[in-house]
């Protein structure tokens, strides 16, 4: 019983580190979705050059979309004519990053992982991008209808990738923050509160240092999260406690930063759909670069904390009992918790509609 009131502390301390900040994300992320209707996106995309990567890879890297509700949209995107190059950059920058996980990070982690996790996010799309115009094999023939991924959450995407009529900035404003408290939840909850569990899981029962004194190597730590990290399915909000917990145990702020990468943009589901829009090719080297762009940005992050002599900091020493009551915190964790709760309800009553019919 003791064990589990410990986890259960160890959690809840971080509800309450990470809520406010990931409340503030998602509302941010609502905005993005008023102000940036997914029809423009596919309008925005075009030949198969760097432009157009570039331009994928910065229009995915704020868009809430996790690594199965973007794969409808990169359909839609080669519907519409978008280069593969173009399709791959969005298709990684987009559930790599993401306001609502940039504010997660600054909430659990420090500044110079918070500042790293978005800039390789896109460094990573802009690379795949050029690396599939230069290797890969453009097509032009038709590609399949849109299809769910398999995880829950591609029906949210698909339904992202159609064309709307324009509404009013109010209606707009307000749709999407329906749609940050409402439908993101729905497809995010049971990610988000498997991740947290886990992560509080790791913070009570795993001792301070346990993970570096086992895998002492920070480049072999690593190799280990980004083979962790690519066939397992965890978007980039959920993976940051994960992430926070580890550091705070001893693992380099290079290893954690390549899981964060390697765990959102990967995973068995969607790399399987992705091969039938794109092709085998096109996903080996997809594929090969997220996990060759995770282990270089993991060693370069670790030479420059140690070049600046930095030590990584993770606000996820979670359950320690000095911490104190925080009001805020705890009303903020409350109203996740509510939401996430909300979230699972929406995903149920929707399954049972869907069988239904």
């Amino acid at each position: 019983m003791s064990v589990i009131i410990d986890i259960l502390r160890a959690t809840w301390a971080l509800l309450r580190e990470a809520s406010p900040y990931m409340l503030a994300g998602f509302f941010l992320a609502g905005i993005v979705k008023a102000l940036l209707p997914t029809g423009a996106v596919v309008r925005f995309l075009g030949k198969p050059n760097l432009a157009s990567v570039l331009k994928a890879a910065a229009v995915g890297v704020p868009l809430p979309l996790c690594s199965c509700g973007v794969i409808p949209m990169a359909a839609a995107l080669r519907r519409e004519g978008a280069s593969k190059g173009a399709v791959s950059s969005f298709v990684i920058s987009t559930p790599e990053s993401g306001v609502d996980s940039v504010a997660a990070t600054y909430a659990l982690m420090d500044l110079p992982m918070t500042i790293a996790r978005p800039i390789v996010a896109f460094a990573t799309a802009v690379l795949a991008g050029l690396a599939e115009i230069v290797w890969g094999r453009e097509k032009t023939a038709p590609v399949p209808e849109p299809e769910t991924s398999g995880c829950g959450c591609g029906e949210e995407g698909e339904a992202a990738a159609e064309e709307a009529p324009r509404a009013s900035l109010g209606r707009r404003l307000g749709g999407g923050v329906r749609y940050a408290f409402g439908e993101m939840f729905e497809d995010m909850a049971i990610y988000l509160l498997i991740g947290f569990a886990l992560a509080g899981v790791l913070a009570a029962l795993i001792p301070p240092a346990f993970v570096a004194e086992r895998l002492a190597s920070p480049s072999l730590q690593i190799l280990a999260l980004v083979v962790l990290g690519a066939p397992i399915y965890v978007c980039a909000t959920a993976a940051t406690p994960i992430a926070a917990v580890l550091v705070a145990k001893g693992i380099s702020p290079g290893a954690a930063l390549a899981f964060l990468l390697a765990g959102p943009a990967t995973n068995a589901a969607s790399l399987a759909v992705l091969s039938k829009y794109l092709g085998r090719r096109s996903v080996a080297i997809y594929l090969a670069t997220i996990v060759a762009c995770a282990i270089g940005a993991g060693l370069a992050l670790n030479a420059v904390y140690d070049g600046l002599g930095l030590e990584a900091a993770a606000a996820a020493g979670a359950g320690e009992e000095e911490a104190g009551f925080d009001l805020f915190g705890t009303v903020a964790a409350a109203a996740f918790l509510l939401l996430c709760l909300n979230g699972l309800r929406l995903k149920l009553k929707n399954r049972g509609e869907e069988e239904d019919t």
